[in-house]
């Protein structure tokens, strides 16, 4: 039997790389319109179309347009594939992002157009977590079409291939061979490399081809030299046909192909950190739209308020348009990235209006009588929380101390508390804003309330003098120390030389130190095509300036500034009484050119394993110093557990740690 070649003819389009949105909306319609037209004047051909926002785009600019696809597709020659918003990064994203591309995607495939798509196609994305088998058969996927990682950079079975994830769960994949693309009239190479890349047990292989990357589609003449070449060919069955099409041409045989069951790793490696300002308003925007989400659920069952479907709706549908593969990974033009970032401004802003008025329906019906001034803590979480909380209260504008301030909980109990520095460095010794931390307890999917005032009982001359609720804190520009760990820093490069456990003694940093500001050659661009590690160290930030900040009863911080050739980077390290976790915050000013800079940490692990977060899911990470995707933490294990945990950074590598 001859073997078939299915080509697929398609547009890739990206909405944003090397141009801005207007640009790719543009774009979008002009494709469209020149594929129907195509479509129209070749009876046999067949055009394949993905992403649920270019056809919201049609919709709204040119509903003439959306008809005519619509009847094509009820014809059978225009074929919907990859039922998300957009072409998504399929590793950054928190697994229920990549559920609601698939959720808003599906849905309005469905009621806009009338199917259902099975097919998840992300030809495009940089690679691709582990964990996505089961994401995308729970989503309601079948099939998966990618094609990076690339055959010079992971060795998988040809073209078709069962993928697994940790669960066991199962999608029939297919990596397209050369490349999704073609912008040459003769497509008789791309054609050839199909057929060669086509597994002997299979008959049948698909061949991609039509103008990409900012659309264009299939050409008048890319269609005629198909025709000319299945006219010519005996020795293979040549034909314009869908995705679709070929899964189920191969579902008799498909039982028999080969099992991947890892990740589909690593391409672009330098998308993992690229444009960290971005990545972490992305962040945070996902948080917030959850957390929004959840306090909107709350009021809707105790206040009855409106939970706000349709507004959440809409930010939920901004935020996956720019988890975009181009935009989240860095890799568009700064002007793109600039107005992402903005983008997820307006996300987090209006979860946060969502969250507070939901927060405040709440509370205007919980009970505040009493003395003074009450703040409602809320837990969105379905588990209870010890919490550490930072509050800055109102005291018309005098000190908390000097006023004689009392904080105290919901059965007036006295509550141990803290001033700290407020965000407002204005005032004097008895005019200004303070800000107070205290430990929380809440309930699950609840609140609490505290309340503060002038000389509350047995909350007064709360400041310093009040005891902790349990432990102890103490700092010294040599290092920081509680009732459970100290922590000691080098005096020549601020870097973090021992954290030992007081109960047991066991010493927790490896002879590297931890806290180690490192700078790295990077010659490579925003991509890092081929690059798996930077393992050229250049130097590293020194010559501390270390200052207290913090000295008890329940927090010790110390500032840490450092520089090099011209950089600084500001540290605050801070420990908690009763608690094993050194919050670090950054704040770094850095210019370099061809370089790089990250924070090493060397932990005294033997028989180390690593291990970081992916969507909805937890991976082994690689230990031999390359590039690895995370999400928002990375845990080194052996004999003692070490963790790292990063708001919104995406990127890390481990590797044994040699002596400085």
């Amino acid at each position: 039997m001859r073997p078939i070649v299915r080509m697929i003819a398609q547009a890739h389009l990206d909405p944003v790389w090397l141009w801005r949105w207007t640009e790719g909306r543009a774009e979008a319609l002009a494709t469209s319109r020149s594929a129907v037209d195509r479509l129209h004047e070749f009876p046999s051909l067949h055009f394949t179309r993905g992403e649920a926002q270019v056809y919201e785009w049609i919709e709204e600019e040119d509903p003439a347009l959306f008809e005519e696809i619509r009847a094509l597709i009820r014809a059978g020659r225009w074929h919907v594939v990859n039922g998300m918003i957009v072409q998504p990064d399929m590793n950054l994203p928190q697994g229920e992002s990549l559920v609601r591309q698939a959720l808003l995607g599906k849905r309005y495939l469905q009621e806009h157009l009338g199917v259902d798509v099975r097919i998840a196609y992300c030809v495009d994305s940089f690679g691709h977590a582990g964990t996505l088998p089961q994401i995308l058969k729970k989503c309601g996927f079948e099939y998966y079409v990618f094609l990076r990682p690339q055959e010079h950079e992971k060795s998988l079975p040809p073209q078709a291939f069962w993928w697994e994830g940790p669960d066991g769960s199962r999608v029939l994949a297919y990596r397209i061979s050369g490349a999704y693309c073609h912008w040459r009239v003769d497509v008789t190479p791309h054609l050839e490399r199909a057929l060669a890349d086509r597994p002997a047990a299979l008959a049948d292989a698909m061949c991609f081809f039509g103008v990409g990357n900012h659309g264009g589609g299939p050409t008048r003449a890319q269609i005629e030299r198909v025709l000319e070449l299945a006219a010519l060919r005996s020795d293979v069955e040549i034909r314009f046909d869908h995705v679709q099409a070929y899964f189920d041409a191969i579902a008799p045989t498909a039982g028999e192909l080969p099992l991947v069951a890892e990740e589909l790793q690593y391409h672009a490696t330098g998308c993992y950190s690229a444009n960290s300002q971005l990545k972490r308003m992305h962040r945070q925007a996902e948080c917030a739209l959850l957390l929004a989400e959840r306090m909107a659920c709350l009021a809707a069952e105790w206040a009855g308020r409106d939970p706000e479907r349709e507004r959440l709706r809409a930010l939920w549908h901004e935020l996956l348009f720019n988890e975009f593969h181009d935009i989240l990974a860095g890799s568009s033009i700064k002007e793109a990235g600039d107005e992402a970032v903005l983008s997820f401004g307006r996300v987090i802003m209006g979860a946060r209006e969502i969250a507070n008025s939901a927060g405040r329906r709440i509370g205007a019906r919980v009970g505040t009588e009493g003395p003074g001034s009450t703040v409602v803590l809320f837990n969105p979480f379905p588990y209870r929380r010890r919490e550490y909380v930072e509050y800055e209260p109102w005291t018309e504008n005098e000190r908390w101390e000097r006023g004689g301030w009392g904080l105290v909980d919901d059965e007036g109990r006295p509550v141990p508390h803290q001033v700290l520095e407020a965000s407002a460095a204005v005032g004097d010794a008895a005019h200004g804003i303070d800000r107070l931390l205290w430990q929380a307890e809440l309930p699950p999917l609840g609140y609490r309330v505290y309340r503060f005032a002038r000389g509350l009982a047995g909350a007064t001359g709360a400041g310093r003098g009040n005891p902790a609720p349990t432990g102890w804190v103490g700092a010294s520009v040599g290092g920081l120390e509680n009732d459970r760990i100290t922590v000691r820093l080098s005096p020549e490069t601020g870097a973090i030389i021992s954290c030992q456990d007081r109960a047991t003694g066991l010493e927790l940093v490896g002879p590297g130190g931890w806290n180690v500001a490192q700078v790295l050659e990077d010659t490579s661009d925003t991509w890092s095509h081929g690059v798996r590690g930077f393992d050229r160290v250049l130097g590293a930030f020194g010559a501390p300036r270390v200052t207290v900040a913090d000295c008890g009863p329940l927090q010790a911080s110390l500032y840490i500034e450092r520089s090099w050739e011209g950089a600084t980077w500001l540290q605050q390290l801070v420990l908690r009484a009763g608690e094993r976790e050194v919050l670090v915050r950054n704040w770094l000013f850095w210019q370099g050119r061809w370089r790089m800079v990250k924070l090493a940490f060397d932990v005294a692990v033997a028989e180390a394993e690593a291990w970081r977060d992916v969507p909805f899911g937890a991976l082994p990470a690689p230990t031999d110093g390359a590039e690895f995707p995370m999400q928002m933490w990375a845990d080194v294990s052996g004999t003692i557990p070490s963790s790292l945990w990063g708001e919104g950074r995406v990127k890390g590598d481990s590797a044994p740690c040699a002596s400085p």
